[in-house]
């Protein structure tokens, strides 16, 4: 029965994340800094990178529970989102780069000044998501917020 239960919890599991997956892809999300740095550059937005592990239980409740509400999605869509995997190659050098303590995070980055304008670590809450780009945003006088 508990191997049952187990199963059903996986699956579950599994299937939301390839829903994220799928709203991430589809968001307009970058799954390459290359990428989103170029389209950042281009319409003079900065790059909110979000770090995260197919391994971490955490991200995936972050994913789940936070970057999936509609007030979330509303206020990153003022940025070019980059979604990077910390055990990549490229995931890890910019990880190293921004000073990322662990998965989940959040980086907020001004690519054309190569500069790190501030670091969300943690499955947070949708209020501490936002509360945090606004903060940003007010603190570095950000023209796309």
């Amino acid at each position: 029965m508990a191997h049952k239960v187990y199963l059903k919890l996986r699956m579950r599991s599994i299937l939301l994340g390839l829903l994220v997956l799928c709203a991430v892809s589809f968001g307009g999300w970058f799954g390459s800094l290359k990428e989103g740095m170029e389209k950042a550059k281009e319409q003079k937005k900065p790059l909110v990178i979000y770090f995260y592990s197919k391994y971490c239980s955490y991200c995936r409740h972050f994913e789940e529970f936070t970057l999936s509400k509609e007030e979330v999605q509303n206020t990153l869509e003022k940025f070019v989102v980059v979604s990077l995997d910390i055990s990549s190659e490229e995931g890890s050098q910019w990880a190293r780069r921004l000073g990322v303590p662990g998965v989940p995070t959040m980086v907020v980055y001004d690519p054309v000044k190569d500069q790190r304008l501030g670091v969300l670590f943690g499955s947070r809450s949708g209020d501490d998501v936002v509360g945090f780009i606004k903060g940003i945003c007010k603190k570095q006088s950000l023209k796309t917020c």
